[in-house]
């Protein structure tokens, strides 16, 4: 369940490639608490509304990993366009030519730790038979947010380090790596 996560976490790592790590856990711990909440609410709000919502959890994910995406292409084009256009026209010079990095805005983390949980409501939906006793669930809850936590931490710092190598191609990196989950949401929607 924390793959989705990694991912947006990895992406984020390498788009901010200058983030610090307190920003990671904060990144991580939205991650983490969003993966533990989605399968909670999806536990009590159980088969109740289930059959209506179940068959858009996944266009929903879709809708916001695809605009995710296509804002950081939009984003690197505008400023490898800019940045061209200082070179030609001579305004770049030698202290203008360092990459600077875009920063991961609260409410893109947001919208990611939504996006990348919102299909853990169906775990939650799916488990109301097999976990009747509430504090099994909340265990199973808490161990997924923890171990989503951990691992996004860790993908984060590590997209914050070959940010570094990558700092002029990340935002399409980044926008490609959205694109692609935007792309597998796409796919559980269809099947």
């Amino acid at each position: 369940m924390a793959a989705d996560a990694m991912c947006a976490g990895a992406s984020d790592g390498i788009k901010e490639h200058d983030i610090k790590i307190p920003k990671c856990l904060i990144i991580a711990l939205c991650f983490g608490v969003a993966q533990f909440l989605m399968p909670l609410i999806g536990y009590f709000v159980g088969y109740a509304i289930s059959d209506i919502i179940l068959p858009y959890i996944p266009w929903i994910a879709f809708a916001v990993m695809l605009l995710l995406g296509l804002k950081s292409l939009f984003d690197g084009t505008k400023d490898l366009i800019v940045s061209r256009r200082e070179k030609k026209n001579g305004e770049n010079n030698e202290e203008n030519t360092e990459v600077v990095s875009k920063k991961v805005k609260p409410l893109e983390i947001f919208m990611q730790s939504i996006a990348t949980s919102i299909d853990a409501l169906s775990v939650g939906f799916s488990l109301v038979g097999s976990l009747p006793v509430i504090t099994d669930a909340i265990i199973v809850f808490t161990m997924i947010g923890v171990i989503t936590f951990i691992l996004s931490f860790l993908t984060t710092v590590f997209g914050k380090f070959i940010g570094k190598y990558i700092e002029r191609f990340a935002p399409f990196v980044s926008g490609l790596i959205f694109v692609g989950l935007a792309i597998k949401f796409l796919v559980e929607a269809l099947a």
